[in-house]
Parts: C-alpha cells; structure tokens; sequence
C-alpha cells in the first residue's frame, strides 16, 4: 500500500490501532472503560437516545444469552439420567411465584418433564449433603432472579427449558 510521501512501490504493512490505555486496544474494548462514567460519557455525548438503547440493548441481550447458557449447563448437569441414548429428562420447567409487587421465576416451582410424559418436582439434596451442589444451587438461584429482573414474568406464567435443544419459551397468561 502506498501512502503520501512514500516513494512508488514502497509498501507498508498496517499496524492496529493503539489508543489510551483503557481503551480500545487491538478492536478489543476494555470492560472497565465501558463500567467508568468518566470515560464513557464524553464518548458518547453526541449519541441519540435511541442509539444508546441499542448499545444497552445489545450488552443486555447478551448478558442474557450467557445467563441461560449458565442456566441450561446447571440443569442439565442436574439431569443426567439416560435411557438408551435419549436424555430421560427432556424439559424444565418453572412457574412464577408473587412476593408482594413483584413476580418472579420460582426455583421452588421447579419440575422435570420426563421422556415417558411424567412430571415430577426436582429434588434438591438436603442442605450439607453436597457442598457442590450448594454452590452451584446458589448460583441457580441468581440465575433465576436475574431472569425475573431482566425479563419480566407475568405471574401465572410458566417457563420451560428444553433441555436436548436449549430453547427458553413462555407459556401462560400474556406470553409472547
């Protein structure tokens, strides 16, 4: 590539972008920049509104995906069973619970839909029995509170979780 002032036939090799630590360094933004008022507001001053729910948009949507890729992995570490080669458990499912204003996905509402067409309530182990699975009961239940947060139930409301497929739906009152 020739660029002004180079002699014909020089040719130069383009070199990525460095910026200001904290910035965008090799088309890689740096998550503290973006978390930190004080750099991110004067970049994006002359944005629109609309243009800033997009951006929001798009790290909330993804935020969501991971949240239940996380999710789906749990339950389906949790619902190991196989007969022959298809999962035993084929879906999860969760029915909102009311706590006062607020409605929310309930982890004690938490039932497996069997291959054979059985529905059955998850058995959580007594507290101290796994020490794993605690941890990881714990981080279900975050999971499941972001969701309510992020994605607002309906109460009466019922989400299932394929779990061969991975597809999250709704069904219920007022479900999309």
């Amino acid at each position: 590539m020739n660029l002004p002032g180079d002699d014909v036939g020089t040719t130069r090799t383009p070199t990525p972008a460095r910026y200001a630590p904290g910035g965008i360094t090799f088309a890689r933004l740096d998550p503290a920049l973006l978390a930190d008022e004080a750099h991110v507001l004067p970049l994006v001053k002359d944005w629109t509104r609309e243009e800033l729910y997009a951006v929001a948009a798009l790290f909330s949507q993804e935020a969501g995906r991971r949240d239940d890729a996380e999710l789906l992995a749990l339950l389906r570490e949790w619902n190991p069973t196989w007969e022959g080669s298809e999962p035993d458990a084929g879906k999860a499912e969760f029915v909102t619970d009311s706590n006062g204003d607020s409605v929310r996905w309930s982890e004690e509402s938490y039932y497996i839909h069997r291959a054979d067409g059985s529905v059955t309530e998850f058995e959580f182990p007594e507290e101290g029995e796994d020490d794993e699975f605690a941890e990881q009961d714990e981080r279900f239940t975050e999971l499941l509170a972001t969701r309510s947060r992020v994605d607002l139930p309906v109460h009466g409301a019922h989400l299932f979780v394929d779990l061969k497929t991975g597809v999250f739906t709704v069904e219920g009152p007022n479900a999309l």
